[in-house]
């Protein structure tokens, strides 16, 4: 099967955005449409994440997969903007947890605005992604749609675990993990939900079979891991113009990603010792010095290319295995887009 989209720049993700900023409208409030000065305010909130845009990735993957597979994006948009609701509404709540302080380079929203106004603006954007998604009983009809819906509740259960996972780790200053304990959480949290969830959900309406849509599920979730282990790696040595969030705030906000675990398990004791007691600190009490002598150990255990190595390993499995069990799939752009969606996975440097 021929591989190389003719669309290598990945130009299809540009159109698939825009289509998604246009549709969101149907379902985010106008502002100019409140009543009242304070619900103004609130409107302008639901909208702030998902203007300072993003890579879209999660919906464009959603209506790509429909169209490889037949469908239409008329019929698949109010889904993917469901995943792009559901998306924000966790960064929101995401930002508090984690005490992040940028998101899609600028300040996040609960520095602007406060806390509560950020927990109450994620709770709207949560209540917009069901409203989207009752639209597919018009359009796809009650047992499509209830599919659609169970894909949802199942992904967001898994989020909340993987989350739980997370702040557990950091609260009880948990370090003896394996590289086993990473790829759970990440399985929970992000792989399923960045690759998996969104090419189901893609293949449901564009109505696949059982059998092709259960084959998406091993190789999404490898390539689910290996966007999130690009990220981690990002997180430590992107350009913060291009990145978007904090650069190294994975080591101020404490994060077990599998960089930390790889340099713990081959750093000397004394810099093993020095990592576990920058990553205790509270964020307000870690400083700059302290972040550089992290980098430094992670630097000289060759962490972050070892984890490279791990994505690249993943993402060529998923490639090979999702060549395999598509190959019933005709070509088509959609299906090329699709590969070079994967290359782009670990090659990308935002």
């Amino acid at each position: 099967m021929q591989t190389n989209s003719s669309s290598s720049d990945l130009t299809f993700l540009k159109i698939k955005s825009d289509q998604i900023s246009q549709a969101l409208k149907n379902y985010l409030p106008d502002p100019k449409e409140a009543n009242r000065k304070e619900i103004t305010h609130l409107f302008e909130m639901e909208w702030d994440y998902n203007l300072r845009g993003g890579k879209r990735l999660r919906p464009s993957l959603c209506l790509l997969t429909n169209q490889m597979l037949g469908g239409s994006d008329e019929k698949a948009l109010p889904t993917a903007c469901a995943i792009e609701l559901l998306h924000n509404f966790f960064l929101v709540h995401d930002d508090i947890e984690d005490e992040s302080e940028l998101r899609r380079g600028k300040p996040a929203l609960h520095l602007l605005e406060g806390i509560g106004h950020a927990i109450n603006v994620g709770d709207g954007l949560f209540v917009y992604v069901w409203q989207a998604l009752v639209e597919n009983k018009k359009i796809l009809g009650s047992s499509t749609s209830f599919k659609i819906m169970n894909e949802f509740l199942k992904q967001c259960n898994l989020t909340v675990e993987g989350q739980a996972m997370e702040i557990e780790w950091v609260k009880n200053h948990v370090f003896d993990l394996q590289e086993s304990d990473y790829f759970d959480l990440v399985s929970r949290k992000t792989a399923n939900y960045t690759i998996t969830t969104p090419m189901r959900l893609g293949a449901i309406i564009a109505g696949a079979n059982s059998k092709l849509l259960n084959s998406i599920d091993v190789p999404g979730e490898k390539l689910g891991a290996a966007f999130q282990i690009q990220d981690d790696v990002l997180n430590i040595i992107a350009a913060e113009k291009d990145y978007g969030k904090e650069i190294a705030g994975d080591i101020y906000e404490g994060k077990r990603t599998l960089i930390i675990i790889h340099a713990l398990r081959t750093a000397n004791e004394a810099q093993r010792k020095k990592i576990i007691e920058i990553l205790n600190k509270p964020r307000n009490q870690k400083t700059k010095e302290d972040v550089k002598e992290v980098l430094e150990i992670i630097s000289s255990t060759q962490s972050a290319q070892y984890s490279q190595k791990i994505a690249k390993k993943l993402a060529e499995d998923s490639k090979k295995m999702l060549e395999k069990r598509l190959s019933s799939v005709p070509n088509s752009q959609a299906k090329s887009d699709l590969f070079s969606f994967i290359d782009f996975v670990v090659e990308r440097e935002y």
